[in-house]
């Protein structure tokens, strides 16, 4: 196992922590923070984009397991958005009116357990790989047309699709959030509105 590879996951996976555990507000910055880490981080790893044999395939096959792990990471049953009318006022020092509406995402012990576990997996597989079984490895590769470039690209597009899709998959729930709000609280000055015009009658 190259120790670029460790690096790589493990600062991806510090990333994500950092920002997504606890009660945090869903903002650009927050969504963002990820990408941009990848964005720096991946062009030291990513050398070439290997066609052949079955190389684009298992390239593929590698980002779509990524989407889906990052899609899962940010489910209801491991992230719950909320939304927040003033969320500055948490602050004790914050005035009365410097409060925002916002959506809040809430993670805990279940959120950090699957993105530890699917990093481990990674580190484990690419230490297997190297001490482990390199010869059946190698053997399989042969066999169906894979090419180490595309193995190592595998590792790489499997943990930056995870981590872009688990911000898409955090944007999405905030718009939804905050949609939702706005209905509930224009219905609500609708209500309020009809009750004052009938209370004058």
């Amino acid at each position: 196992m190259t120790a670029n590879i460790v690096i790589m996951q493990l600062a991806i996976l510090a990333v994500v922590l950092e920002s997504d555990l606890g009660r945090r507000k869903i903002g650009w910055f927050r969504v963002g923070r990820p990408i941009i880490g990848v964005a720096l981080i991946v062009p030291f790893f990513f050398t070439s984009l290997p066609t052949g044999g079955n190389d684009l395939l298992l390239q593929g096959a590698s980002a779509l397991a990524g989407a889906a792990l990052g899609l899962f990471a940010v489910c209801p049953l491991l992230v719950s958005v909320d939304y927040h009318p003033d969320w500055r006022r948490r602050w004790p020092r914050a005035s009365p009116s410097s409060g925002r509406p916002a959506a809040v995402s809430r993670s805990g012990v279940g959120y950090a357990a699957v993105w530890v576990a699917v990093t481990a997996a990674r580190l484990g597989f690419a230490y297997g790989a190297q001490h482990i079984f390199p010869v059946g490895l190698g053997e399989f590769m042969t066999s169906h047309h894979l090419s180490e470039v595309a193995l190592t690209n595998g590792f790489i597009f499997l943990s930056v699709s995870m981590s872009l899709f688990r911000s898409l998959g955090l944007w999405v729930r905030r718009r939804a959030r905050l949609a939702q709000a706005d209905t509930v609280v224009a219905q609500g000055s609708v209500v309020g509105a009809a009750r004052v015009t009938g209370g004058r009658r």
